[in-house]
């Protein structure tokens, strides 16, 4: 009895599959990594999560969410970052709007919010300092003594950063995330013009998203970069590409091939690597 029943929930597709690409040793950002993952297990307990990894540096972070998404079961699929905040109810709403509108033949897919406050660390400490059954909760806007600024609150869903939700067949059409961006910035960006210019222009909700404090990796947005990374705006060359692609279904597709085209030659040249290496054990 208990193997059959086993067996349908193995068999049961999941409505969502939460995909969270994460890198490094930093004990502060494992422990933010640890508080989501228990708040999403319990506030969507029937959704999948996928820790996204990619060996190396500097990290790839479209790679690590590649390597999830080839995991993943999910209908809809949920790109989110590790110091994320949001509450799982907006999630779980729209990924049943998602899959109602492909039952209607339509496209649909979101960033999930409007706006995006930074906690400051004391109002982090809160969030994990509560149990994630029980989270702490901040007010919409957060009190002005719990965020960094509000200034630039209304940007980050423009720019899909934090979080993004797509049902799978986005991400077919797509043919994978694009493995050229190394190091911090512009993926996230270069995957909402994407899918705009060749899924469906995104929608977002009037909820917010709270970034949850850690240390910066760089003093300003422009000096960010991974360790490992050479210099801060590596990516800002291939961004450029995919910001004068959008609304132009042509060129985004051939971006589309050219990454492609480098996942398979990076394929090539490791399968190159091992065969050296099983060469050299030999003799």
């Amino acid at each position: 009895m208990w193997k059959t029943i086993l067996d349908k929930h193995k068999l049961r597709r999941p409505k969502i599959s939460l995909l969270i690409p994460f890198h490094g040793r930093d004990k502060y950002r494992r422990k933010i990594l640890r508080w989501v993952i228990k708040y999403m297990r319990n506030a969507l307990p029937d959704c999948e999560i996928i820790i996204g990894r990619a060996a190396g540096n500097p990290f790839c972070k479209t790679r690590a969410m590649n390597r999830a998404a080839r995991r993943a079961n999910g209908k809809v699929l949920v790109i989110l970052d590790a110091d994320a905040y949001i509450d799982a109810d907006v999630i779980d709403r729209c990924a049943d709007r998602i899959i109602e509108e492909q039952k209607e033949g339509n496209r649909l897919w979101f960033v999930p919010y409007r706006k995006l406050y930074r906690l400051t660390e004391a109002a982090t400490l809160k969030v994990l300092g509560s149990a994630p059954k029980f989270p702490y909760k901040f007010p919409t806007p957060p009190d002005a003594c719990d965020v960094e600024s509000t200034t630039k609150a209304s940007y980050g869903h423009r720019y899909g950063a934090m979080i993004m939700m797509f049902p799978r067949e986005a991400y077919n059409i797509l043919g994978g995330f694009d493995e050229r961006f190394v190091g911090w910035g512009g993926e996230d960006v270069a995957l909402l013009r994407s899918l705009d210019t060749l899924y469906a222009k995104h929608k977002s909700t009037r909820n917010q998203i709270l970034h949850l404090w850690h240390p910066r990796l760089g003093a300003s947005y422009r000096e960010m970069k991974w360790a490992g990374q050479g210099w801060a705006n590596a990516n800002d060359r291939l961004a450029m590409k995919y910001h004068r692609a959008t609304r132009m279904p042509a060129m985004m597709r051939l971006l589309g091939e050219e990454s492609r085209k480098h996942r398979r030659n990076r394929r090539k040249i490791l399968k190159i690597i091992a065969r050296a290496f099983v060469c050299g054990m030999d003799y």
